[in-house]
Formats: structure tokens, C-alpha cells, sequence
């Protein structure tokens, strides 16, 4: 408190100020907005000033400067020597450089390992360029590692998709969006996973580093056209390449997802609507609850009696004449559906199944799904078969195959259809990845719930 009130009135709230920030950042305010309305209301409090005081004070004249020189014998600090600046930079290398901090964090955390040991730092742009140059020094560091971990194989693979930018696995086509759910861009997807899992990349480099570096470099990658990527060393230019891929593989792999659990209702809804003409002709019985409930009623009270006389006067003749028709309306629109549904995947999408179950491995943590998974693992090992019906023994169907599907997959001799039944089982996939009853490895919006839960149980 001396040190403040011995200076002239005009000056001490700006010097308190001055020292409370220093105190606080280890470094001293250029521009009173800098100081926090508070803070300086607090001061004048302190002193007995108004909050309009500082207005006087010039935080970046020659009587401010010669304040900060007074302020740094004051606290004792010293300016910083060559021993001091060397285990400086070897603690923004080994410490402040792989959480990938931005320069502005970091050199906020740089000023105060200099408070905390006394010391007074050169100038805010001095350091800046050192904070900048260990961190560009640690970045090519280890994208180099990264490149060198690499086979020679991967590679040459990560090198020609960038020579041929446009080509199917092309470093620009490797950035693309999904697109639609169709045919088309579903195949164009797993061309592009299948790519990523051909290179075979080591999967615990990203564990090695920052997030925040990871998504830098991914935001880096995705603005860089080909010819700019081409500009960098062969090493760094891999290396870019290579985690940029890794952390979109997961993004690919949800994507995927959607596009299949799209692609399954598109074929649901569009069939129902080509039928839409049969549910126009199905005369609707309102309240069929309610007469069931009085039929029930009635046959209970008078279980002797005769329908004529029980049941007609509760519901007439043409009124269940017309639920019988209602129901068997019904059950031929369900079988249309999915004779609509058969050939519209018989025709066209099945050819995304061999891609698809090529790139997407499908796990599940409840033994209650796992028929769905093992039926699963039948078509896969079926696709190059050109069989069209197969024995029921030969096909999992409990738990597989929901009442409504049975007649449309099983045919009168007890053969069952195996396009209709690989249908049925992506839808019954498709409702199960929705409910995150199944989930998919590699995904990240569709990954392991238990991962979740765990990450619930130890929060960072």
C-alpha cells in the first residue's frame, strides 16, 4: 500500500492497476480496456478515488513505463538470462506444445511460468516468436514420426491419391460429402472407407497427441487444394495426409450409416406410397376396441344365447362384415408392400451389399440382437452365392424374422427367400442401430454405448 500512496494522486490508481495486473497475468497492460470494470471500480474503492480517475493515467506513456520498472524491483523480479530461457523453451516443448493450445493460450500460460519464478520476460512479440517456432518445431516433429511409422506401401497409396486429386480415391473425393441416400453415393462411400482401411494406419497415433492438434490439422487439410498439399516435404505432406484420414474415417463410417438406415426407409416409404391405391379402397371401422370390449361384455353375461340375438344387437351383420374385410385388406396391402419393397431392392440397391458389409463390422451388447448379427455374418458369407431360396434349417430365423415378414420370406414348401430376407434383416438392422442396440465399429455418433456410460462414470 506505501509503495501506491507514495506516488502522486493522479497517478496511484493507475499504478495499482498496473500492479494488480502484473500480479495477476505477469505482464503489464498496455490499454486501460484491458483491465476489467471491476477491477478497477474495486481499486478506486480502495483508494478513495472515483471510477473515472484512471482516465488520467496514460498506460502507455513514459511515466507508466517508468512505473513498470519500479513495480518490477518492487516484487524482486529479475530479467530473463539464458539458463532461465533455455529451460523456458524446454518447457513450452515438452509441455505446452502437444496439448496443441493456440499461440495466445499458450502464451498466456508462458507469462506465467515467468511470474511464478520472478522472472521478467522480453517483449510480448519476442516471445510470441519463440512460442511459434517451438510449436511449428514440435508439429513437424511429429508428423515426421508419423510418416516414418508408415509403410512403404501406405505410402505410395497416400502419394498417388494426391498426384490424382479427382480420381476415385482422390484426395479431393476423399473430402467429399455423403451426398443423397442413393445407390451411387453409397458405393462412391465405401470405395472411400474401403480405401482408408486398405492403408492400414497405426490407430493409437491420434492418442499420442492433443485433440486440439488433431482438429487443427483436419481444418488445415480440408482448405488445402492438392497442389498446396504437393508444396509440403514429402515427410509432412504424409503426415497431414495420413491423420487427416484417420480422423475422417469415423466421420465416413457415420456417414455410411446414415445413408444405409436412409436407404432402408426410402425403400419402405416409396413402396408404400406405389401401393397407396389398395389402402384407398379399405373401408375403416372406427371404435373396433370399443365392440370388442361390449361383444366380450355380452357374451359373458349371456354365454347360452345365440349370436342373433347376442352379438347383432350390439354390432349388425354388415358391420363385421366389413372389419373381416377391413382385416383382409390389410393383410394383402402388407403383402404388396413388401412384394413392392422385394423387387425395388432385388433390382437396384442390392448391389450396395457386398460393398457394404465389406467396410461396416456391426457388434452389439445385448445377446437379444445377436441373431441379427449372426444372420448377418449368413449373408456375408453368402454374397458371391447365386442361390435364390435356401432351406429354413440353413437360415437363423428366431429372433430374426418379425411375424409380419414370415410370409414374405418363407414360401408354402418352407424354402425361404433370400432377397426378402436380406431385406428383412437390414430393416430389422436399421431399427436396431436407431435404438443403439447395435453399433458399429469405428463410428463415433454410432459407436459402443458403453463407451458413454464409461465416459459418464470417469469424467475428464
Amino acid at each position: 500500500m506505501e509503495f501506491v500512496t507514495g506516488k502522486p494522486v493522479s497517478a496511484r490508481l493507475g499504478l495499482a492497476a498496473q500492479l494488480k495486473f502484473f500480479m495477476a497475468y505477469g505482464f503489464f497492460v498496455q490499454d486501460r480496456s484491458a483491465i476489467p470494470a471491476d477491477g478497477i471500480s474495486y481499486l478506486a474503492e480502495q483508494l478513495g478515488f472515483d471510477d473515472d480517475t484512471p482516465s488520467e493515467y496514460d498506460f502507455g506513456g513514459r511515466t507508466a513505463r517508468r512505473h513498470c520498472a519500479e513495480i518490477l524491483q518492487y516484487l524482486g523480479f529479475r530479467r530473463l538470462q539464458r539458463a532461465a530461457r533455455a529451460e523456458l523453451t524446454l518447457w513450452i516443448a515438452g509441455e505446452l506444445c502437444p496439448t496443441g493450445q493456440s499461440v495466445g493460450a499458450m502464451l498466456e500460460q508462458v507469462f506465467l511460468w515467468c511470474r511464478d519464478r520472478c522472472i521478467y520476460g522480453p517483449s510480448h512479440k519476442e516471445l510470441e516468436r519463440l512460442v511459434r517456432s517451438q510449436r511449428q518445431q514440435y508439429l513437424d516433429n511429429w508428423l515426421t514420426g508419423v510418416s516414418a511409422r508408415l509403410s512403404a506401401s501406405t505410402v505410395a497409396l497416400l502419394e498417388a491419391s494426391i498426384a490424382d486429386p479427382d480420381g476415385q480415391t482422390g484426395f479431393n473425393t476423399m473430402r467429399g460429402d455423403a451426398g443423397q441416400a442413393s445407390l451411387d453415393d453409397i458405393l462412391s462411400m465405401t470405395a472411400k472407407l474401403a480405401f482408408i482401411q486398405k492403408l492400414d494406419l497405426p490407430r493409437d497415433i491420434l492418442s499420442t497427441i492433443g485433440k486440439a492438434w488433431v482438429e487443427q490439422i483436419v481444418r488445415r487439410v480440408a482448405g488445402e487444394k492438392a497442389w498446396e498439399m504437393r508444396r509440403h516435404t514429402p515427410a509432412r505432406q504424409i503426415g497431414l495426409y495420413a491423420i487427416c484420414l484417420l480422423s475422417r474415417e469415423a466421420q465416413l463410417t457415420d456417414a455410411m450409416v446414415d445413408l444405409l438406415t436412409e436407404t432402408v426407409h426410402k425403400i419402405g416409404t416409396r413402396s408404400k406410397r406405389m401401393v397407396s391405391d389398395i389402402a384407398k379402397d379399405i373401408e375403416r371401422v372406427y371404435g373396433k376396441e370399443r365392440l370388442l370390449v361390449e361383444i366380450a361384455s355380452a357374451s359373458i353375461n349371456e354365454p347360452a344365447g345365440r349370436v342373433c340375438d347376442v352379438i347383432f344387437p350390439i354390432v349388425g351383420k354388415d358391420k363385421l362384415a366389413a372389419i373381416v374385410k377391413e382385416s383382409q385388406a390389410k393383410g394383402a396391402l402388407d403383402r404388396r408392400i413388401y412384394r413392392v419393397m422385394r423387387s425395388s431392392w432385388a433390382s437396384h440397391y442390392r448391389r450396395m451389399l457386398p460393398s457394404l458389409l465389406s467396410v461396416l463390422e456391426f457388434r452389439s451388447n445385448n445377446t437379444v440382437w445377436r441373431p441379427v448379427l449372426v444372420a448377418l455374418d449368413w449373408i456375408r458369407s453368402k454374397v458371391d452365392d447365386g442361390c435364390r431360396f435356401v432351406p429354413m434349417q440353413d437360415v437363423p430365423i428366431d429372433e430374426v424374422i418379425p411375424a409380419r415378414w414370415r410370409s414374405s420370406v418363407i414360401d408354402d414348401d418352407g424354402r425361404v427367400n433370400r432377397i426378402s430376407y436380406e431385406l428383412c434383416v437390414l430393416t430389422q438392422l436399421r431399427d436396431r442401430i436407431r435404438s443403439k442396440e447395435i453399433w458399429v465399429v469405428g463410428a463415433d455418433r454410432y459407436r459402443n454405448p458403453d463407451d458413454d456410460l464409461q465416459g459418464l462414470r470417469n469424467p475428464a
